[in-house]
């Protein structure tokens, strides 16, 4: 490696069902000239979505466990150790969810200074409105639910007080090399609490994990002995140069843009043109990612947030 030179590569996992979100996620590190190598972890994509990833420089598909039945959310950190394990170069490896894109050259953020595990910390504001209804009388909002901790703490069974008291999200996030360890923590522990047959970003049924994979990072963060430092990430800090999440609720941008999403359809059409124009052979493009939509992409987004809006004002 050498010296103290610093080696970013950055991974993201998908199935079919994201595959137009993640060609959008490697049209926008092209567009921008981002300098890292990028893995794809597939799970069960065709040959033709795979060789379609594969025509971007720096980019390789990684094959997943054919064995393993879990859905993408459920396989972070075998991405992040596949990308790990293909580039023994890499100091850091970036973990972008697929509904997400680049807005400028993110490449100094990608290799952030400490060896450890980078994520975005959530406000108290954030957590209270993700842990609303889960609440009871003796909660303090804001922080993250006693019944979730007591489950947590029961299921990592090591630290008997938590750690945290807000939570990090568990994607768009960064990981230094010498902390791995942790995450072959994190995915072994998710394979350990997580039904096998949850493919989504969200299990509302589960008390303690109904964030999933990010339930499980968080519960480790609180718990485990060997959890690393997690610091503030660099990926959404410069207001020209950042990770977006187009994500997580429904409709997907490839579907029906939200009105809150709607200030990157822009930046999507314009990489779907340049990509035209630079020769890259295309998928089927959605309608809501074609500039000569355009006014159909707007109004189609403000109806749906007037109808949301009005149904909103129903149950109200």
């Amino acid at each position: 490696m050498g010296g103290t030179a610093k080696i970013p590569v950055a991974v993201t996992i998908t199935d079919s069902n994201f595959f137009i979100a993640v060609f959008t996620l490697l049209l926008s590190l092209q567009f921008h000239k981002v300098r890292a190598k990028m893995h794809v972890l597939s799970v069960n994509l065709s040959d033709e979505e795979k060789r379609l990833l594969r025509q971007f420089p720096g980019t390789q598909v990684i094959e997943a466990d054919p064995d393993n039945p879990r859905g993408p959310a459920c396989r972070k950190g075998e991405a992040i150790l596949a990308a790990a394990r293909i580039s023994p170069e890499a100091t850091h490896i970036s973990l972008f969810d697929g509904d997400t894109l680049a807005t400028g050259d993110i490449t100094e953020h990608l290799c952030p200074d400490g060896e450890a595990l980078f994520g975005r910390w959530k406000t108290p504001a954030e957590d209270g409105q993700i842990f609303a209804t889960r609440y009871e009388a003796d909660d303090v909002p804001g922080t993250i639910p006693r019944q979730i901790l007591k489950i947590w703490q029961q299921d990592v069974n090591e630290r008997s007080t938590p750690m945290i008291h807000n939570t990090v999200c568990g994607g768009n996030l960064t990981v230094h090399r010498k902390a791995l360890g942790f995450i072959e923590r994190w995915q072994s522990q998710m394979d350990k609490v997580l039904p096998v047959h949850i493919k989504g970003a969200h299990h509302f049924e589960s008390k303690a994990y109904f964030q999933v994979d990010e339930s499980v990072l968080n519960s480790l963060l609180a718990f485990a002995y060997d959890a690393p430092a997690a610091l503030p990430a660099k990926l959404n800090i410069d207001p020209k140069a950042y990770v977006a999440h187009l994500g997580p609720n429904n409709p997907k941008p490839w579907v029906l843009w939200r009105p809150e999403k709607l200030c990157y359809y822009p930046q999507v059409a314009r990489f779907f043109t340049w990509a035209k124009q630079e020769g890259y052979e295309l998928p089927v493009v959605p309608w809501t990612f074609q500039q000569r939509n355009k006014l159909a992409v707007i109004a189609s987004a403000h109806l749906f947030g007037l109808a949301r809006w009005f149904k909103g004002r129903l149950k109200g």
